[in-house]
């Protein structure tokens, strides 16, 4: 039950940024800029407060699909600081499989020689090479008598990038996102409970981070991820911080054309639609608008994969966390489908986290 709290903490954490629901929001603003060595390693673990996330998404053959999420978190006087890894793989066997871990942070390995962040010395829980020369992901444990064994190498990895200097506002708050890998081709295997599967596919990559952790709630955050091939693809990526009925948003649309990268700020939401999804009622369409005055919309096509660590808990120790945190988030993943202004549909991958 600890460890799920914690974690639960944690994944929440980042969707508390500091300022008042009704502070001003900013985007960055100017170009695209690559991503420095340095920009992979904790930007944060100073002070009484901080989390920060490293965030794989992995799209492979046979509509398999793997999230990988390694994390650092300081909740000030609530517990000791952590570090953390949570992993879903979803339509292996048919099955979804989710497995959370965590350890004191300072048992945190970021070997900069090697360019290894690992969550424990002797632990299988860790990615490894530099980017975008190489890339490696490595899990292996297990839970409950479930074995967790995925090796998966990167190659034909393209740049990553940020907006100007990668931080956006809300209030006084400083959001950091930095897109390490935008795209990059991914072999390997993934194996659970004894199910192995030779995998291919393709992978994205972004990082999170802030320096502070309030009550104050963002009301849901979005990413949708097209990948055609290594010069064709799109991110977008954005918070809606709970500011009534304003719907001003903080993120980014970046697409690849032929090579040619552009990016957008994402600045509101226009319209939302809803629709059932696990039971819930969730966006099914956003209508968003961009800096240059574009809309797109987001839509969901097909659910695949709910989750929320608070969920796992018992009925009085869910009643306290949310009591404590005001809410749960809940993690939505499956199939969408983004649709420009000029008609222009891309197919992808939507993960949505909702506080409810």
């Amino acid at each position: 039950m600890k460890l799920q709290f914690t974690l639960l903490l944690l994944f929440t954490a980042w969707l508390v940024p500091a300022g008042s629901a009704y502070a001003q929001v900013s985007n960055p603003s100017g170009d695209l800029t690559p991503v420095q060595n340095e920009d992979i390693w904790a930007q944060t673990l100073k002070g009484n407060h901080f989390n920060e996330f490293w965030t794989y998404q992995f799209y492979l053959n046979n509509d398999l699909t793997v999230h990988i999420t390694f994390s650092v978190a300081n909740f000030g006087s609530l517990k000791s600081p952590v570090s953390g890894v949570q992993i879903s793989v979803d339509r292996l066997n048919g099955e979804i499989y989710q497995l959370s871990r965590e350890y004191d942070l300072d048992y945190l390995v970021q070997d900069r020689e090697n360019f290894m962040f690992r969550n424990r010395d002797q632990r299988e829980l860790y990615f490894i090479g530099e980017l975008p020369k190489e890339h490696r992901v490595r899990i292996h444990t297990s839970k409950d008598g479930v074995e967790y064994d995925i090796d998966l190498s990167m190659h034909n990895i393209q740049h990553g990038i940020k907006w100007d200097d990668g931080i956006y506002l809300i209030g006084d708050e400083k959001v950091g996102i930095y897109t390490h890998i935008p795209y990059a081709s991914v072999s390997g295997y993934v194996s659970v409970d004894g199910h192995r599967q030779d995998v291919s596919g393709s992978v994205f990559m972004d990082h999170t981070f802030q320096n502070e952790t309030t009550t104050r709630l963002i009301d849901s955050a979005y990413r949708f991820i097209n990948h055609q091939d290594s010069r064709n693809w799109d991110i977008l990526y954005f918070m809606d911080p709970d500011r009534g009925s304003e719907d001003l948003t903080i993120g980014h649309y970046i697409s690849s054309r032929n090579g040619k990268k552009k990016v957008k700020g994402v600045t509101s939401i226009t319209r939302s639609e809803k629709s059932r999804a696990f039971g819930d009622n969730i966006a099914s369409t956003l209508t968003l608008e961009l800096s240059d005055g574009e809309q797109i919309t987001l839509s969901r096509t097909a659910d695949s994969e709910k989750f929320s660590v608070l969920g796992e808990l018992g009925r009085i120790a869910r009643a306290v966390a949310r009591r404590f945190l005001g809410g749960e988030v809940i993690h939505y993943r499956g199939e969408g489908n983004l649709e420009l202004e000029d008609g222009s549909v891309s197919d992808g991958y939507y993960h949505f986290m909702v506080v409810d």
